[in-house]
């Protein structure tokens, strides 16, 4: 996996720290990734709504002497060639579909090169070996959310999705103790509740993996790991290129750990395709 970049690597381990207008710049630096460089600080505070002492209290922060220390060290460290040099953070009018391509195959790549591969493998163990899982996702995580369960469930037993219609969290995590484990999904904008959602997860003992986006903040407090992914998309809509693929490999490597187990249980899902003839193909 790819070393991460130095400017990334002190946002990611200072982020939860920092002052709301700080974080909002550091929001739009991640998002722009190397591009950021071609701002000056008086852009990049005006891009983040911002004014330029809060931006220099990032950048002193960051452990920089000043802007121009951190833009030069930041083009030193960019990769000649990366996709991330065509990635734009304001909506085009005459964009085309192979420029709109090319910001969320830039966004995965840079999300997917940040992610160390222990917090990956730990994030499988936890999900694989707890008795019980719950997978939670509100307003526009709920299709992740969704999405995830409908994997996990064809490799093992015990999983929920919440919010179901019609019911509260409270009945649903009535029972949460240490033999579950919480899969929560938390894009912007989140309702607040995720975040008392997952501390309750915490004292009960339950762990969580959470996948989000770089806005997290105090949500990531209460969760064992935690996975910020890029997306922001090139036009109106955000984008969840990234943490689609994500959920796609850890509910993967779900499944090679259960093993022979997750085998057992999709050979018998089959059976039960071929037996009520529910699916064309």
């Amino acid at each position: 996996m790819a070393a991460m970049d130095p400017l990334v690597h002190r946002i990611r381990t200072t982020y939860d720290g920092l002052p709301l207008g700080e974080r909002k710049l550091a929001e739009v630096i991640l998002e722009m990734g190397g591009d950021f460089a071609a701002y000056s600080a008086t852009e990049l505070a005006a891009r983040a709504g911002i004014s330029k002492a809060t931006a220099a209290r990032l950048v002193r922060r960051l452990g920089y002497a000043d802007f121009h220390d951190m833009r030069h060290q930041a083009r030193a460290n960019h990769h000649n060639g990366s996709p991330l040099a065509e990635l734009t953070t304001t909506p085009a009018p005459g964009e085309t579909l192979t420029q709109h391509l090319a910001h969320d195959v830039a966004s995965l790549t840079r999300t997917i090169e940040t992610f160390p591969a222990e917090h990956v493998q730990a994030a499988v163990n936890l999900l694989a070996k707890a008795p019980r899982l719950t997978v939670i996702g509100f307003r526009n995580s709920y299709p992740l959310a969704f999405y995830a369960r409908d994997l996990l469930v064809q490799v093992r037993s015990q999983v929920r999705l919440l919010p179901l219609p019609g019911q509260t969290i409270s009945e649903e995590f009535s029972q949460l103790g240490p033999d579950e484990a919480v899969l929560a999904i938390g894009f912007r904008r989140r309702p607040p509740t995720l975040s008392r959602i997952l501390r309750i997860a915490r004292q009960a003992g339950a762990p969580v993996v959470l996948v989000g986006d770089t806005s997290l903040g105090d949500t990531a407090k209460s969760a064992s790991v935690v996975f910020r992914c890029l997306s922001r998309g090139s036009r109106l809509f955000d984008s969840y290129v990234a943490p689609m693929s994500l959920l796609n490999y850890l509910c993967s490597g779900i499944a090679l750990a259960l093993g022979a187990g997750a085998q057992e249980r999709l050979r018998r899902i089959e059976t039960l395709h071929d037996a009520l003839g529910d699916l064309e193909a």
